[in-house]
C-alpha cells in the first residue's frame, strides 16, 4: 500500500492517542459502572482516528475507500456507547439487559451492512471521487439518506444520555454533581461533533472530518473527572432520593479517608453543608468523636456507641463498613450513625425505674416473708404455730417413709397453770410459757421443730430418733423446768410440766394419729401424778394391764 505524508493526517494521529491513553486509565476502573462502556468508546474512537488518519495518508482509491469503509465501523459504535455509559454512570448500574443491547446493535449492524453494499444502492455515499490539490490525493464525497438517519439516531442516543445525567445532577450529593456536570460537558461536546460533522459550512477545509478529533477532546472532561473528581474510582452511593431522606447519617470515604459524600442527616448532625466536608479529610471534620478515634482509623469494620462531645453532648450508634469492588479490594468505608442520646436517657430513667422497683420488690418479697413467718409463728413465745405443725409434720412423715427412720413427737403441758395465772397474774403466766419455749429451744436439736399447740400445751417434733432416746430428752426438759425459781412469792412451789411421747411408726402412721397417741400419752402422765413423761407404750401397757386384770 503506497502511503503520502498529508497534513491532515496529523490531527487524527494525535486524537489516535489521546483517545488510547484514555482507554488505558479506564480498563483498571472497569468494574466500576460505566467503565467498560467508556472504554469500548474510546477504543471506537480511536478506530474511527486511525481509519481517518490511514484514509488521507493512503494514495490510491481503492485504499482511501477501504478506510473509509472501516472508519463507520468507529461512527457507529460511539454513539450506542457513550449512551451506555450516560445511562450506566446516571443509574449507576453496572450491568445492561441483553434485550436492551440487541436493540442498540440494529442500528450499527444494519449500517455496517450498507456502507460495505453500498456500491449497489449508494444509500451511504455517492460515487467517490479521486481529487489531486497540492500534488496529494484526497477522496471527495458526498452524503447518502443514510447518514442523515444516522445522524438522527446518534442525536437521539446522545440526547438521551444527556436526559439521564441532568436526572442524575439533580438527585445525587455534591460529589457526584461535580462528576456528572464533567460528564454532561463532554457528551454536550460529543453532540457538536456530531453536528459539525453534518454542517459542511462548520467543517474544515479539505473535507476533514473533526468530528472524531471532538468526540476525543470530550474525553478529556472525563480524564479529568476520574482523576479530579474520582469518577469510575469510587462512584457516590450517597445520591439517591432515599438515601437522601434517610434519618441516619451516612458519610462515604474514599480510601484514603476523604469525604466524598454525606446526605443532609449528616451534614445537620456536623453543623457543616456537604460541600465543605467534601474533599476534606475525616480527622479534622470528625475530631469531637474521641472515645472512636483510634479504633476508627485502624479498623476498616466498626459497630460501636460512642460520645460526641461539644456544646451539647450525644451518644451515637456508629457503623463503620468497608466499601469493595468486585476483586476484594478495598476502595473506600461507608459510616452510617445515628443520634441515641434520647434513647441512651430512656434507658438510664428504665434502669433507675427498674432497681428501684427492684428494690420494691425485695422490700414485698421481705414483707411477705415476714408475713408468711407471722402466719406460722406463735407471737407470744415465736414458737411455730399449730398450722405450721399440722404442714411441717405430714411432710417429716412423709420423708420418713420413704428413708425408712422414726419420728418421735413429745406433747407438754404445764401443770396446773391456772392457778399459776390466779395467784401470780397472766403477765407472770405469759413470762413462764416463754420461759418454756426458751428452755426448749435450748435443748433441742437445730432441726427439731417446737411449737405451741394451745394455751399452755407445746409439742416437739423429732426426726430420726429413736423412742428411749426421746424420752431422755423429755425427762431431761421435765427436770430443767421443775428446777427453775418460783415465777412469785405468792407461789408455793415451782410450776412443772407433763409431757406424753408417742413415735412413729409404732403408735401412729399418720400426723393426726400420731397426735393423738402423744396426747393420750401426756394425760396418762398427768393422770399418774403430774410431773412425770409417759409414753403411749405405757399406755396401752396399763390398758392390757387393767384388761387382764381379774
Amino acid at each position: 500500500m503506497s502511503l503520502q505524508i498529508h497534513p491532515n493526517s496529523i490531527p487524527f494521529i494525535v486524537a489516535i492517542s489521546i483517545s488510547t491513553l484514555i482507554a488505558v486509565a479506564i480498563w483498571p476502573r472497569r468494574s466500576a459502572p460505566g467503565a467498560i462502556a467508556l472504554f469500548v468508546h474510546m477504543l471506537a474512537l480511536t478506530l474511527w482516528s486511525a481509519s481517518a488518519a490511514f484514509m488521507w495518508l493512503s494514495v490510491t482509491l481503492a485504499d482511501q475507500i477501504f478506510w473509509l469503509n472501516v472508519s463507520t465501523l468507529g461512527i457507529l459504535i460511539v454513539p450506542g456507547t457513550l449512551f451506555l455509559f450516560s445511562l450506566q454512570v446516571s443509574l449507576q448500574r453496572q450491568s445492561v439487559p441483553l434485550w436492551a443491547l440487541l436493540v442498540l446493535s440494529i442500528e450499527p449492524l444494519t449500517g455496517l451492512a450498507l456502507i460495505w453494499t453500498n456500491d449497489f444502492h449508494r444509500l451511504v455515499y455517492s460515487q467517490p471521487q479521486l481529487w489531486i490539490r497540492n500534488g496529494l490525493s484526497e477522496l471527495h464525497w458526498a452524503p447518502g439518506p443514510f447518514i442523515g438517519v444516522d445522524a438522527l439516531y446518534s442525536y437521539v442516543l446522545i440526547l438521551a444520555g444527556i436526559w439521564f445525567l441532568i436526572r442524575g445532577v439533580k438527585k445525587g450529593g455534591s460529589l457526584m454533581q461535580a462528576q456528572f456536570k464533567l460528564v454532561l460537558l463532554g457528551v454536550c461536546l460529543s453532540l457538536l461533533a456530531d453536528v459539525v460533522s453534518l454542517l459542511p459550512f462548520l467543517t474544515m477545509d479539505g473535507g476533514l472530518d473533526a468530528a472524531p478529533i471532538v468526540y476525543t477532546l470530550a474525553g478529556g472532561f472525563y480524564i479529568y473527572a476520574m482523576y479530579r473528581k474520582r469518577l469510575l474510582d469510587l462512584m457516590p452511593v450517597a445520591h439517591s432520593v432515599l438515601i437522601g431522606s434517610m434519618t441516619d447519617g451516612v458519610i462515604v470515604l474514599d480510601a484514603q479517608d476523604r469525604i466524598l459524600e454525606m446526605n443532609s442527616a449528616a451534614a445537620q448532625f456536623l453543623g457543616l453543608s456537604a460541600s465543605d466536608a467534601a474533599g476534606r479529610r475525616a480527622r479534622e471534620v470528625l475530631t469531637t468523636w474521641r472515645e472512636t478515634t483510634r479504633p476508627f482509623w485502624d479498623q476498616p469494620d466498626i459497630r460501636t456507641e460512642t460520645l460526641v462531645t461539644g456544646d451539647i453532648p450525644r451518644t451515637i450508634d456508629l457503623k463503620i463498613t468497608p466499601l469493595m469492588d468486585d476483586r476484594k479490594h478495598t476502595l473506600g468505608r461507608l459510616m452510617v450513625f445515628r443520634d441515641i442520646t434520647m434513647r441512651k436517657q430512656n434507658e438510664a430513667i428504665l434502669k433507675d425505674a427498674n432497681k428501684q422497683l427492684n428494690e420494691q420488690l425485695r422490700e414485698i418479697s421481705a414483707l411477705r416473708d415476714q408475713l408468711r413467718e407471722q402466719a406460722t409463728r406463735d407471737p407470744l413465745t415465736n414458737l411455730f404455730n399449730r398450722r405450721y405443725l399440722e404442714e411441717s409434720l405430714q411432710q417429716e412423715l412423709a420423708r420418713a417413709l420413704r428413708e425408712n427412720y422414726p419420728v418421735c413427737v413429745l406433747m407438754m403441758d404445764i401443770d396446773r397453770f391456772k392457778l399459776v395465772n390466779d395467784t401470780c397474774g397472766h403477765k407472770v403466766g405469759d413470762d413462764i410459757l416463754q420461759a418454756l419455749a426458751s428452755l426448749i429451744v435450748l435443748k433441742i436439736r437445730r432441726f427439731d421443730v417446737a411449737c405451741r399447740f394451745g394455751g399452755e400445751e407445746f409439742v416437739v417434733v423429732m426426726p430420726m430418733l429413736l423412742l428411749e432416746t426421746a424420752r431422755e430428752r423429755a425427762e431431761l426438759l421435765r427436770q430443767e423446768f421443775a428446777s427453775m425459781p418460783l415465777p412469785c412469792s405468792s407461789l408455793k412451789e415451782s410450776p412443772t410440766i407433763s409431757i406424753g411421747v408417742a413415735c412413729y411408726p409404732f403408735d401412729g402412721t399418720d400426723s393426726e394419729t400420731l397426735i393423738k397417741a402423744a396426747d393420750r400419752a401426756l394425760y396418762a402422765a398427768k393422770g399418774s401424778g403430774r410431773n412425770r413423761v409417759a409414753t403411749y407404750g405405757d399406755v396401752v401397757k396399763s390398758a392390757l394391764s387393767d384388761t387382764i386384770q381379774p
